[in-house]
């Protein structure tokens, strides 16, 4: 090639890479993932028959991820009169008429440690008691 040539093949060159478009900053990816729902509860002990008065049934650990939240139920025997659970201090009732009490009812996912007692009236006979969590919305 002579040098005229070669100037020529340069302007060409220098020519085209002006008039094209810039590159992108390099390829795009996009991520998108599901994760399962993991929604469990456990309790130091789990499920224990319980005497009447109060009795701590232990620390309570609760866990959900999902999005829109979850309920734990504790699961009793009908016919527990003036029976109620305490859970960090907040009182909630057990309706006599009822095998399941939602003592938690959260709107998000979370994760937390709770100490849970049962209070039962005297002259209850002992009791067995379980908890499950249930989440809300979509469940993968």
């Amino acid at each position: 090639m002579t040098a005229n040539q070669t100037k020529g093949v340069l302007s060409s060159l220098a020519a085209l890479m002006l008039l094209a478009e810039p590159a992108a900053a390099g390829p795009v990816i996009d991520i998108m993932g599901r994760v399962a729902t993991v929604c469990r509860v456990s309790l130091a002990g789990g499920a224990t028959p319980v005497e009447p008065g109060e009795q701590m049934l232990g620390r309570l650990t609760e866990l959900c991820n999902n999005v829109e939240g979850y309920r734990l139920v504790l699961l009793h025997p009908a016919g527990l009169e003036d029976a109620y659970v305490v859970l960090d201090g907040e009182r909630i009732a057990i309706a006599a008429d009822a095998t399941r009490t939602v003592i938690v009812d959260s709107n998000r996912p979370a994760y937390r440690e709770r100490d849970l007692a049962l209070v039962l009236a005297e002259g209850t006979e002992a009791v067995a008691v379980n908890i499950e969590a249930q989440p809300k919305g979509m469940i993968f």
